[in-house]
This record gives structure tokens, sequence and C-alpha cells, in this order.
């Protein structure tokens, strides 16, 4: 049965599969007020729907609903003055966090209440009989209760939102007042400095727009005359490279027993150059034949230090020949396997592959075995990872690094070629530093000519200077110290920040900056520097011990300003949208339960998609196989019910995932995320939250209709 289920939704056009909702949405309203509902859609007026509104919004006044928001405001101002924020700014972020949570709550819990008990309480009271003898529609009386309990929930967002606003303003008042008396004073350490004035020059109530970069690369140095991109070397960095694999590029038939894909499995040709550092009393020891490239004179030492021993460490070694580490990658970046190294004699099973051309012209050779190349013909796109761990090298690669020769259809070789970039003539290659718990890893060293570079490229940016002559950016890391690190010597991690406009080649000046973990720094740039809205920023760790985490949003230019209560607004808007989604679902579930279900329901309707969301990693297609292998084991000899049960389990959960497409998403409407962090809320948020609540709540609001015209309610 669960097969026979799992192959309609198999077969279901792409196009109306990811379109069901608005299917059904349109279904429902078509046929509920145009073949049900015709007569009483004629009769319609927007003066009875008010005053039903006003009867069930003087009803829950007098119900004393309003009473639980100086409850609320209690709440937040005691667990405001109880937290321990990192400083000024993160007080009042946190604060807002609390204010709209709490608001949210309220809403939401209020109006499931009074929306879940009004109808089935009407109906046993008989309330409703009156009502329905009047000349009004059951259109009308569905209609006017949506409208009457969004009127009490904008009620609500009223109190609260003007509590949110005194509150905030009082608290950052006296924090600003703070913050000038402590600089005036000379009383905050100077890596805080320029944070704290920036506090009190902009306020502490932010509503700014922010834009990041549009890519983030993290390089071993910078990229130089000839178009050499450089690779951070000995561990601490890699580079991948995006294919998009054709239908049939691995050969075979994907079932197939006989011939599998990828059972020849893949070559790929790389290009790569690098260079090495060694001390001049050791080239004087070296062979005429030793391949080395790089500094003369002076070695190029920094040592790692879960690769060399401490005993090791700031001794000079003889630069070795160096080895790269091939791996693939699917689309989220997870490993599928590895290459293996092409020697003269054939095929090894070594995967470290080593390089012999410090030009990168001659082409190293790597081998994906079968295993591998089969996985890599499940996915669209893969990734293919190179990594390099020998000390004293550093990696380079030109316009185009690789190409993939694959079987093909027939026996027929096809040669994939990577992605490229943009418009440029390039192949599409990401630069990156060593995954840390905070971000990528950029390494700190005195001397810059050694320290790794993060770029981050703002293409098509929107500008706009402050005073005329200044752009501000906002930059936020978190920082993580190695074996290296000295305890005793707590000096603060230092920076350097550099803009280059991509257009006019105009850099501006080298400026220091002492950014804190989790904290924000902000600095300015002149206004000619990225003039266009295309330019790079150039950011070196300086401090050696420290590694600088960098995320893609770590850099944001700081663009045009807002008022914090027009921000505030938009806000309460997306909550206020949700209480109406909140209201038409509760007032839809009342129509044919008891309130105790319908509060349930409700619930389940609202949190569906939201819990299909969290889950859906699971729900993939090895989700059947994993349960069967866990019921019945590996080779168990029951392959005929290990069967039944994958097929059944992939039928559930396809069929789980089709019914989350109908429900509605409450991810939807983020009210907090961008004003506790003191960003302007875009209109397309407000735009993404209506359509949910309009999309989802008409249909329901109509069903409701349909539901209660057919009930009887009256004798």
């Amino acid at each position: 049965m669960f097969a026979q289920l799992s192959m309609p939704l198999a077969i279901v056009p792409e196009f109306v599969h990811n379109h069901l909702g608005w299917f059904a949405f349109g279904a429902i309203v078509l046929i509920g007020l145009v073949l049900f509902g015709m007569q009483d859609l004629l009769r319609f007026s927007w003066g009875r729907v008010w005053a039903i509104s006003g009867v069930c919004f003087d009803e829950s006044i007098r119900r004393r609903v309003l009473w639980i928001t100086p409850l609320a405001i209690l709440g937040v101002i005691v667990v405001s003055q109880l937290q321990k924020p990192f400083d000024e700014l993160d007080a009042i972020r946190q604060t807002i966090k609390f204010c709209l949570f709490t608001t949210g709550l309220v809403v939401v819990i209020t109006t499931i209440i009074l929306a879940c008990t009004n109808l089935p309480r009407e109906i046993e009271n008989r309330v409703i009989y009156t009502v329905v003898t009047k000349p009004t529609t059951r259109l009308e009386i569905v209609l006017g209760k949506v409208v009457g309990f969004a009127r009490v929930s904008a009620t609500i967002l009223l109190i609260m939102g003007l509590f949110t606003v005194v509150y905030l303003r009082i608290r950052a008042w006296g924090m600003e007042r703070e913050i000038a008396q402590r600089l005036e004073n000379k009383q905050v350490p100077e890596a805080s400095r320029a944070t704290l004035a920036h506090y009190r020059d902009a306020g502490l109530l932010q509503s700014k727009a922010l834009t990041d970069a549009s890519l983030m690369q993290m390089y071993g140095k910078l990229p130089d005359e000839q178009g050499r991109r450089w690779m951070i070397g000995e561990g601490e960095g890699d580079f991948v490279v995006p294919f998009v694999i054709p239908d049939g590029a691995m050969g075979g038939t994907p079932g197939s027993q006989t011939d599998p894909p990828g059972a020849a499995g893949a070559l790929l040709a790389i290009h790569i150059g690098y260079e090495q550092g060694s001390t001049a009393a050791e080239k004087k020891a070296e062979t005429p034949t030793t391949t080395t490239a790089g500094p003369t004179t002076e070695p190029w030492p920094f040592m790692v230090p879960w690769i060399v021993p401490p005993e090791e460490r700031g001794k000079t070694k003889k630069s070795e020949r160096p080895t790269l580490a091939v791996v693939i990658l699917n689309e989220n970046f997870n490993t599928i396997g590895s290459a293996v190294a092409v020697t003269g004699g054939g095929i090894s099973d070594k995967k470290e592959i080593p390089l012999g051309d410090p030009t990168g012209k001659n082409r190293v050779l790597a081998f994906i075995p079968p295993d591998v190349a089969g996985q890599m013909s499940l996915h669209k796109r893969v990734w293919v990872q190179v990594l390099c761990a020998t000390p004293n090298t550093r990696l380079f690669v030109e316009k185009h690094p690789m190409i993939m020769q694959t079987p093909g259809n027939g026996g027929q070789p096809l040669t994939v070629e990577p992605l490229k970039e943009g418009e440029v003539d390039q192949t599409l290659v990401m630069f990156r530093g060593r995954s840390g718990s905070v971000g990528n890893q950029l390494r700190g060293d005195p001397d810059l000519s050694k320290a790794p570079v993060a770029i981050y490229s703002f293409r098509k940016a929107s500008v706009s200077a402050a005073d005329g002559t200044k752009v501000p950016f906002q930059f936020r890391i978190g920082i993580e110290r190695s074996g290296d690190y000295d305890e005793t010597n707590d000096s603060p991690t230092e920076m350097t920040v550099l803009v280059r406009n991509a257009k006019t080649g105009q850099t501006s000046t080298p400026q220091r900056i002492t950014p804190e973990s989790g904290r924000p720094v902000f600095f300015d740039v002149a206004s000619e520097t990225v003039a266009g809205g295309d330019f790079d920023v150039q950011l070196q760790n300086m401090t050696r011990g420290h590694y600088a985490g960098l995320r893609s949003g770590s850099l944001s230019l700081v663009g045009g300003r807002q008022m914090f209560e027009l921000n505030l607004f938009k806000s309460l808007l997306i909550l206020w949208l949700m209480s109406v989604l909140v209201t038409a679902v509760a007032i839809f579930t009342s129509t044919f339960l008891s309130w105790p279900i319908a509060v349930v329901l409700t619930l389940v309707i609202l949190l569906g998609h939201w819990g299909v969301n969290q889950i859906s990693d699971s729900l993939g297609s090895e989700m059947g196989n994993q349960v069967a292998t866990d019921l019945f084991g590996a080779g168990s000899g029951q392959a005929a019910k290990a069967k039944v049960v994958s097929s059944g389990v992939n039928a559930l959960a396809t069929a789980l995932k089709a019914f989350a497409t109908i429900l509605p998403d409450i991810g939807q409407y983020p009210a907090t995320e961008d004003i506790e962090r003191g960003i302007t809320i875009p209109a397309a948020k407000l735009q993404s939250a209506a359509m949910v609540t309009f999309g989802f709540g008409i249909p329901l609001v109509v069903l409701a209709y349909v539901l209660l015209r057919n009930k009887e309610v009256a004798p």
C-alpha cells in the first residue's frame, strides 16, 4: 500500500508540487464562495462584519484579557535587569528580544484561547441563535469574528509597543550618558574606545541597513600580477572547485547491476604550482635536481601546533616535496570520498598526491575510484577540495586549475569543466581557511608578508557617506587562541584593514583595528575608495597566536539609517499578521471541534510545517534503508521484509513532506532577528509574512464558512 502511495506522489509534476499550496488556495476559494456561497456573497456587507467584530472586541475586553499585559511588562523588566550582557549594545539587543518575544507570546496565546473558545461557547450558550436569525450571513459571522480578534491583537500590540519604546529609550539614554562620561574621563580600555565612541555618537537604538559582501575569500597572500591565486598552506586552508555533473557523465545506468555508474572511475587533471621557503645554508646543500622556488635567503617558516611537534617548533627544516590531498564533497560540503595518486606505474592506492612542477604548467593526475564516482553520479553538483599540509609550502592556481574526465555514455570519454566565475574567463575557486568554532580561521603574524589575507568583495553595493567623506563599516568576529599563545601576555588582537576600489584601483590608507570577540567594531574609509559600489576589503591579523574567526557576514557596509520606532512598527506588524493567521486557524478548527481539541489542532497546524523543516534532513531517501537496517540488521537474510519496511518508511516520509507544503510556514514571521541586530527590516519580509497570512488565512476562513453554513446551530 505504501509503495502504491509513493508512486502518485513521485509522478506529480515538479511545478504542481512546488505550487501545491496555491492550487489548493484557488480551489478552496473558488468552490467555497462560488459554488456554496454565491448567495451570501451577493448579500455581503462590511458594516455587519464590523458590527460583529465590535461585539467580539467588547466581549474580549470584558473578559479582562488586557490584564495580562501588565504582568508581561513586569516580567520583561525583571528579566532585563537580571541579564549579563557583553556591553551596552548587547544589553539593548537582549532587552529588545525579551520585549518582542513576550509580546508575541502574549498575542498568540491570547488569540488561540479567545478564538478557539468563542464559537463553541456561543453555540453551547445558544447566543448564536439570536445572531443567525438576523439578516446576517454566516460568512459575515466568520469574517466578523476574525476581524474582532485581530482588533484585540492590535490593541495588545499597541500597549506592548508603547511600553517597548518608552522602556528602551530610557535604558538607552542612561547607558549613552554613562558611556559619554567614561570616554570623557578616559576610563575605557584603548581597544574599546572606538566602539564606545560609535555608541555615543550613533546611539544604542540603531536601525541601519547593512550590506554584506558578495564573496569572502581567504588567501595565503594577495593574488599577484600574474593572476596567481594563493592557498593558505600547512593544513590551515584549502580551496574548492565546483563541478556540475551532467546526466550520464559517469556512464552506466542508475540502478543497473551489470554496469553501474562510475564503474570506470573518473580522472582529474590539476594544474597547481607551489612556493617553498628555505635558508641560504640549506640551498647550498641542495642537489641540482631539487625543484624549489621562492625566497632565496629568508625562510618562510610558520609552525602549526597540530602539525609540528612542540620540540621542533621554531627550527627551520629543509623543504619537503609537497603533496596534495583531493577530496570530493557533495552539495552540502559533506565528504563523498577521496581521489588517489596516478604515478608512472599506474593508479596507486595512496591518497597523498605528489607535486613535481613548481610552476604549475605540468598537470598532476588524480584518480577518482569507482565507488566514489558512483556516489558522485547521485548529485547534480560536487565540489573538489584540495588540501596541502606540507611545511613551508604555499600553493597557487591560475585561471583554469583543473578539469575532470569521466567515462560518459557508451564508453565515450566526456570532459567536464568546472563552473566559471561569473563573466570572468576563469574557474570559480573558493579559497577558505581552516574551520574553527567561530568561523574560518585567519592566523595572526606580525610580518604581514607571511600572514594570510581575507578579502571581502562587494559588488554593486549601495554606498551612502554619512558626512559626505566617510563610509562606515561594521566588523564582528570571534577570536580563538592557539597553543603558542602566551596567557601571561593578554594583548588585544590587532588587525589591519585596507580597501581597494575594483574599478579605479584606488586604495585607502591602511588602518589598524582592535576587534573583541563577539562585539562589533566600527571603522570608516574614504568615500572615493568605495565609489561605484565595487570594491574589496583586505583584512590581515597581526597578532601571533590569535586566530580571527571570519564568516561571510562578519563584515558589513553600513548604509542608510531610520528611526527605531519605524523599525519597531514593522516588527509589530509582522506579529500582527501572524496573529491574524492564528485567528483564522483557530476559527476554522472551532467550527467542527470542541474548544480543547481545537486548541491542540490549531497548534499542530501552525507548527506542522516548522516541525517537518526541522527533521527534513532525516526524511531523505536513505531513511527507509536506515530503519530497515536497524530493525533487521545488515545481511540478516530477510531482504523481502526489509524492502517492504524501507519502501513504506520512504512513502510515509514523502507523504509527510507533501502534507507540510499545504501548511503555513511560521518561519516567514521573523519579527525579532533583524531589529535586535539593529538592522532595518526590509519590505520583502513584510511581503513574505503577508503572503503566508492571506495565502493560508483566506482559504481557512472560506472553509470555516462552509462548515458553519452546513452546521445546524439553531432550531
